[in-house]
């Protein structure tokens, strides 16, 4: 039997030489960039590790010189991977240079190590020279879905379940989950009916005109001096004039706070004004108007007194009108010489003299 082996042996002749095992294609060397570009290019690929199929985002981060620009050219090919959209962002600055962003989406469909195959970026100088900027290979990797299992099997089936006889589990489960639709429907119904009513607003009750307007009057006294010293007599008549037709609108309802002087006039020529007004004369308040707008349009500075009188007129003609104080019966006419004591004397303006 041993000489019937050897002969079997002898006629098959000597074994075969194994191949040699097959080694991965060595990986493509990056190509060189001029030793003096200017522009820096970043890479940054997302997620990395990823699985078959992820979409992957690489963002291309190029910063160029502000006098240069770049553009990234289409038809790339990135094979192995597949590219399916490519976006061009908008120019940024940072400060002494430019930045800007590309974004390709891309996808692989197998596992292990990969890298994302160079690719150029070409950029133009002053001289509208164009030159090409090659961007290093990206490597990453793709993992499979099964990796946390050694050997994956597939799953057996699961075990019969009989429907002869009803499946008491399941069916307490159902009534609880259709109890709790009806009981949170129910919670849902009432509180939109108790969120629809309506609830009372209350509001605070509004600061009566005259407590206003004497409060204004006196932070604007405790501010005249420096005012006036320093040259701000326009703003000081102006916060003055603010005041008086702030407060003729809240305790006469007469429309002034927007309106000019002669505007105002308008409405308080004649009877209709000085019913209006009542008890004040029409004709004084609008002599203090004209007065003070002497100073903030005519640019007039007013002596320290002078300021004095003119808010001390206002504060009377607060005080004068405010609820509950005493007032001449309707369709008295006024009293000419009191509207002359109460009016403040400004400089004439220059042209005037």
């Amino acid at each position: 039997m041993t000489a019937g082996l050897l002969a079997l042996l002898l006629w098959l002749g000597p074994p075969p030489e194994l191949a040699p095992a097959a080694e991965p294609p060595p990986a493509e060397p990056a190509l060189a960039n001029e030793p003096d570009s200017p522009i820096t290019v970043t890479t940054r690929l997302t997620p990395d590790p990823s699985h078959i199929g992820d979409l992957l985002q690489l963002e291309v981060i190029v910063a160029f010189p502000k006098d240069h620009s770049v553009n990234l050219p289409n038809g790339l090919d990135l094979s192995p991977l597949e590219l399916v959209e490519f976006r061009e962002g908008d120019v940024e600055s940072t400060g002494s240079e430019l930045r800007q962003r590309f974004t390709l989406d891309l996808q692989y469909f197998d596992v292990g190590e990969v890298s994302v195959p160079s690719f150029p970026i070409t950029w133009i100088d002053p001289d509208n020279q164009v030159h090409t900027h090659h961007v290093a290979p990206h490597a990453f990797v793709v993992e499979s879905l099964l990796a946390n299992e050694a050997e994956p099997q597939m799953r057996g089936d699961d075990s019969p379940v009989s429907l002869e006889y009803p499946d008491e589990e399941l069916a307490l489960i159902l009534m609880a989950c259709a109890a709790g639709v009806v009981l949170g429907g129910l919670l849902l119904g009432l509180w939109l009916s108790l969120r629809g009513r309506a609830k009372p607003i209350v509001l605070a009750p509004p600061i009566p005109a005259h407590e206003r307007a004497l409060a204004e009057l006196d932070k604007l006294a405790g501010e005249r001096v420096a005012l006036l010293a320093d040259g701000q007599a326009q703003d000081y008549y102006v916060r003055l004039t603010e005041i008086a037709k702030r407060y003729l609108e809240g305790r006469f309802g007469v429309d002034a706070l927007e309106r000019t002087t002669d505007e105002i006039r308008a409405t308080l020529v004649g009877e209709a004004g000085r019913a209006a007004l009542h008890p004040l004369d029409p004709i004084a308040v609008l002599n203090f108007l004209d007065d003070c707008d002497l100073v903030k349009f005519a640019r007039l500075s007013p002596a320290n007194d002078e300021a004095e009188i003119a808010l001390h007129s206002v504060r009377d003609m607060v005080l004068s009108t405010a609820p509950g104080r005493g007032s001449e019966p309707p369709g008295q006419a006024p009293d000419p010489d009191r509207a002359k004591a109460t009016r403040p004397r400004f400089p004439e303006p220059p042209e005037a003299r």
